[in-house]
């Protein structure tokens, strides 16, 4: 398989109330070993990671991980078919493949010191050419549920 050659780097906003959130995510590596990193190297708190591959409208799952109990866990990278302590497997991983689309989706807390607000989001990849690239991106701002 071929080495990395760049990173996809994927910026989400996430509105809060009073006060905004971001998050940076990084995908790097080759597609027998792509990692996530957040926030260039700080901690995220992560709830569930889960990848599928796009094909016209249908989405294959590939991979998908959640948290163990109710809290999230504080990462700062997540390697594509390595289950992080504190994590279960809920779809074992599947290989990727050259000039895939891969949606990735993932949901967790903020950290900011004075809240926490629960955030989901998400971005679509292409693997091309030895590198990741982005296709489309999204953030969003999830309610705390009473």
């Amino acid at each position: 398989m071929r080495d990395w050659t760049g990173a996809a780097a994927l910026t989400g906003v996430l509105s809060l109330s009073a006060c905004s959130a971001m998050l940076n995510l990084t995908v790097s590596g080759g597609l027998d070993r792509p990692e996530v990193t957040f926030d260039q190297g700080r901690r995220a708190c992560v709830r569930d990671l889960a990848v599928y591959e796009k094909s016209g409208d249908a989405y294959t799952p590939l991979w998908s991980i959640a948290a163990e109990g109710p809290r999230c866990v504080r990462l700062t990278r997540i390697v594509y078919g390595e289950t992080p302590a504190g994590f279960t497997v809920k779809s074992a991983a599947t290989p990727l493949r050259a000039d895939g689309v891969y949606e990735v989706t993932g949901g967790g807390m903020t950290t900011h010191p004075l809240s926490q607000v629960p955030w989901r989001g998400g971005a679509r990849f292409h693997f091309r050419d030895g590198q990741w690239r982005i296709l489309q991106a999204r953030a969003d701002a999830v309610s705390p549920t009473p």
